[in-house]
């Protein structure tokens, strides 16, 4: 087993939309109460952290600790773990090929770690965070949600309702647009759509969809001749919606020199690697080293 592990870091703002009746001229702001949010929910018993989410999986926040850069600006750095607890299969020995019983119960499940970073800007106006892209553990909507979550129950501690929606907004490596109207031709446009959206309201499928991969695919194909550039543009729009079931966006193309192009939103949010220690037992990541460089990308951002 390798002892290190590269990791990928993906960049984002956190932000607060207020709903109508309660908009005071400012559509967003920057999501200045996470502190506050994130500290009343760590404080919570462990259980009461829990938040569930698809496939019998749950997280909840494990750590976090503040760390100021200077009068304007603090970094707020820790964990998630999340667990999947649904089956608990035999277990088999590499050496010996003998097997054994699981040990572990129905409602216990192996823990993941996801880190991540928040950098409270005031010099900046805004609350950037810096995420470990984990397919094993929670994901960005995943973390969107578990704090939307906690703000609920952070204002009915304090007697107040919820009268807000949080969104994330990924940092583009590149404007993706801008790319796109740069293209003298669009022949394929591919929107990928989380698996989850088979649970949801709008197609109410059955929950068993652990064994698919992670995303769903529309494929459109432009007619012979044609540009199809134009709606890739309004996938993109809706991509960016509020609680947009859209995952990731593709599209095929050629530039104006006719060479080949692919623009793909997730290579085009801004991303960095980090190279990790990992336990020799456990196989986890060294949480020290890995939040440690994070917080570099972060005060050098």
């Amino acid at each position: 087993m390798e002892n290190t592990k590269k990791v990928k870091i993906s960049f984002h703002t956190i932000a607060k939309k207020m709903w109508e009746d309660q908009n005071n001229g400012e559509d967003e702001t920057p999501y200045w109460e996470v502190e506050n949010v994130l500290n009343y929910r760590i404080n919570q018993p462990r259980i009461e952290r829990f938040y569930d989410l698809k496939g019998d999986k749950f997280c909840f926040i494990e750590s976090m600790s503040r760390h100021d850069i200077d009068d304007n600006n603090y970094l707020l750095s820790g964990y998630f773990k999340s667990a999947r607890s649904e089956y608990r299969p035999d277990l088999i020995d590499k050496n010996t090929g003998s097997e054994r019983t699981n040990p572990k119960t129905r409602d216990e499940g192996d823990i993941e770690k996801t880190h991540f970073v928040l950098k409270v800007s005031h010099t900046d106006n805004e609350v950037y965070l810096f995420f470990e892209s984990n397919y094993s553990g929670i994901n960005i909507n995943n973390f969107k949600n578990y704090l939307t979550d906690s703000a609920k129950k952070y204002l009915q501690s304090n007697r107040q309702e919820v009268r807000y929606s949080i969104l994330h907004y990924e940092i583009p490596r590149n404007d993706f647009i801008t790319e796109l109207e740069q293209l003298s031709r669009s022949v394929l446009v591919e929107v990928h759509f989380d698996k989850q959206l088979l649970g949801s309201d709008a197609l109410n499928f059955s929950n068993r969809t652990l064994s698919l991969q992670k995303d769903l695919v529309l494929t459109a194909r432009a007619s012979k001749k044609e540009s199809i550039t134009e709606f890739g543009i309004d996938i993109w729009n809706k991509m960016h919606q509020s609680n947009s079931p859209i995952s990731k966006l593709r599209i095929k193309g050629r530039d104006q020199n006719n060479n080949e192009v692919l623009l793909d939103t997730l290579v085009m949010c801004q991303t960095d690697f980090i190279t990790v220690n990992k336990n020799p037992d456990t196989g986890d990541l060294n949480s020290t080293e890995l939040l440690r460089d994070m917080k570099n990308i972060a005060i050098s951002f």
